[in-house]
C-alpha cells in the first residue's frame, strides 16, 4: 500500500510573541499515521537567536532557555523551563502554548491540549494557540474539533497561512479534496514560497485524479525545498500511477535516502517498503 505523505505545521508566529527578540524557524519532524494508510508530518519547533541567558530569573529568562533546550532536544528540560516561567507568571500565555507543543512531540496529547486551551484562557484572541489545538484534536480524530479550532486561528489572523494549510490537512482526513484544496490555495497565496502547501495540495490532486497537476505540485515543493523527503515519496507515487516506472524507482530512492540522512528511520523503512512495491 503506498504511502501519500502530508506536512502540517506547528510553528511559532513572532508577531504573538510577547518577548522582544527575533527568532529563527526550526523543523522538527514527528510521524502519526491516519486511517486512510496516509502519514502526517508535524513540523514544530522555534529557537531564539541568541543563546539564553546562563542566570536566568525572569519568566522571559526561562521562557527563552525552554525554547533553547528543546531545539537541542532537551524535551525534559524544556518543560521544566517553562514550568518555570509559568510559575513566576502564570498569565504567561506564550509559555503554555509552548510547553504544549513539547508534549504534543513527546507524545503526550492530553498534556498538550490543556496548555494550549489555558493559553487560549489567558489569551482568548491568541490564533497560533488555536492552529495548535487544532493539530492536537486532529492528532487525536477529531476532525469537527480541529477544523472548529482553524476557524478560529484564521478568523483571530486571517493571513495566517499554517492554519489554512492545517485546515486544509483536516478537510482532506474527511475526504472533502475541494475544500482541503481551497484551504492551500489560500495557504499558497498568503506565501507562496510555501513548499508543504504545495506538496499537501498535490496529494488532494492526486486523490482526485488530477496526476499531471499533482506533480506540478510536487516539483514547485522539491523545488522550494530540494530536501523535501516526503515530496519526492508522493511524487515518485504519482509517476507510478502514470506508469513511469524509472522515475518513480529515482524519486522513491531519493526520499528514502533523505529520510536516512535526516535519522528518520521510521519514515525511512516505510518508503524502502513502498519501493518493493513499484519494484
Amino acid at each position: 500500500m503506498k504511502l501519500r505523505l502530508f506536512e502540517q505545521e506547528l510553528t511559532e508566529v513572532r508577531r504573538f510573541c510577547r518577548v522582544t527578540v527575533l527568532t529563527t524557524f526550526i523543523l522538527i519532524a514527528t510521524v502519526s499515521c491516519t486511517k486512510s494508510s496516509d502519514v502526517l508530518v508535524t513540523e514544530i519547533g522555534v529557537t531564539p537567536a541568541k543563546a539564553p541567558s546562563t542566570k536566568p530569573s525572569k519568566a522571559g529568562d526561562f521562557y527563552l532557555q525552554g525554547q533553547y533546550k528543546h531545539i537541542k532536544g532537551d524535551s525534559q528540560g524544556a518543560i521544566a523551563s517553562y514550568t518555570k516561567a509559568i510559575s513566576l507568571n502564570p498569565n504567561y500565555a506564550e509559555a503554555f502554548n509552548s510547553r504544549g507543543l513539547v508534549h504534543f512531540e513527546m507524545g503526550d496529547k492530553q498534556a498538550a491540549i490543556a496548555d494550549y486551551e489555558e493559553a487560549i484562557r489567558i489569551n482568548p484572541n491568541y490564533a497560533q494557540a488555536y492552529n495548535n489545538l487544532g493539530d492536537a484534536r486532529a492528532d487525536q480524530k477529531d476532525i469537527y474539533g480541529a477544523i472548529e479550532d482553524y476557524n478560529q486561528a484564521v478568523r483571530l489572523a486571517p493571513n495566517y497561512a499554517q492554519a489554512y494549510n492545517n485546515r486544509g490537512n483536516a478537510h482532506a482526513a474527511q475526504g472533502n479534496k475541494s475544500a482541503a484544496i481551497e484551504d492551500y490555495n489560500q495557504a499558497i497565496r498568503l506565501n507562496p514560497q510555501y513548499a508543504v502547501a504545495y506538496n499537501n495540495r498535490a496529494n488532494a490532486r492526486a486523490a482526485q485524479g488530477d496526476t499531471e497537476g499533482a506533480i506540478a505540485d510536487y516539483n514547485q515543493a522539491i523545488r522550494l525545498n530540494p530536501k523535501f523527503a516526503a515530496a519526492y515519496n508522493n511524487r515518485g507515487n504519482a509517476r507510478a500511477a502514470q506508469g513511469d516506472k524509472q522515475g518513480a524507482i529515482a524519486d522513491l530512492q531519493k526520499s528514502a535516502n533523505l529520510f536516512q540522512q535526516q535519522n528518520n528511520q521510521s519514515m525511512y523503512q516505510q518508503v524502502m517498503n513502498n519501493l518493493k512495491e513499484v519494484k
